[in-house]
């Protein structure tokens, strides 16, 4: 059953009236009837969302939650408090997420976490779902064979172990789309995407992060259109 058809029983006879009271469980949409949580959260996880809800000068409790594309999520504060007509309504102990409507079956599945990183860890997202069947991220190129190759494999790990995690924590994500003549090119999306802090992130995390690792790497440039979502000038290579 799709999810959306969940939402009181997708009007099947059967199913629970949508008047009749019912507890909520945390990670199942308020209203809709399943088993299955569509985001866990750890204990670990929900505690630092709490801890970044409780800094705020605001009484904010609520999150969202969106996913761009599969595979890539965005999390960030909801300052307003109030769930928009699509949203779906999550909630748990101590804050509720949103998640709109064209983002709910793509974070199906999910968990979030909380993982320890390089300069004090940061939110992570895992699906299983992510990478079976259409709809899935865009295909990357595979890195080639030979010492070059073996760079662009340790750029994306680290991108993958120390970046991510961090950037994840500003609803953010930072992909590798080539490594090519000492020069990394970087996609930088989700919260990184139009941010007016995305150079900072660039020079003064992620390339200071590569480069430490990496001397090898002469420099790192971002292929980002932060005015409208799209890469227009960054023509990859052929080989």
């Amino acid at each position: 059953m799709r999810i959306m058809d969940k939402l009181f029983g997708g009007g099947k006879s059967g199913g629970a009236s949508p008047s009749a009271p019912r507890t909520p469980r945390e990670g199942v949409p308020i209203g809709m009837i399943q088993e299955n949580a569509v985001l866990t959260i750890s204990d670990e996880a929900k505690e630092k969302i709490r801890s970044v809800l409780d800094s705020q000068q605001a009484s904010v409790r609520t999150i969202r939650v969106s996913v761009p594309t599969r595979g890539k999520y965005s999390m960030s504060l909801e300052t307003e408090g109030q769930p928009r007509s699509d949203d779906a309504v999550l909630p748990y102990d101590g804050f509720e997420v949103y998640i709109d409507a064209q983002s709910l079956p793509l974070v199906e599945g999910a968990s979030l976490k909380w993982v320890d990183a390089y300069g004090g860890g940061g939110f992570q997202f895992d699906n299983p779902n992510d990478s079976a069947g259409p709809g899935g991220p865009p295909e990357k190129k595979s890195a080639p064979e030979g010492p070059e190759g073996e760079i662009w494999r340790q750029i994306q790990q680290i991108l993958d172990d120390e970046v991510n995690p961090a950037v994840a924590s500003h609803g953010g994500f930072i992909d590798l789309i080539e490594y090519k003549d000492g020069t990394a090119y970087v996609l930088m999306g989700g919260g990184c995407q139009g941010c007016g802090m995305a150079n900072v992130t660039l020079k003064s995390g992620v390339e200071r992060i590569l480069k430490g690792h990496l001397p090898e790497i002469q420099e790192i440039l971002d292929v980002t259109d932060h005015a409208g979502g799209r890469n227009p000038y960054y023509a990859p290579s052929t080989k």
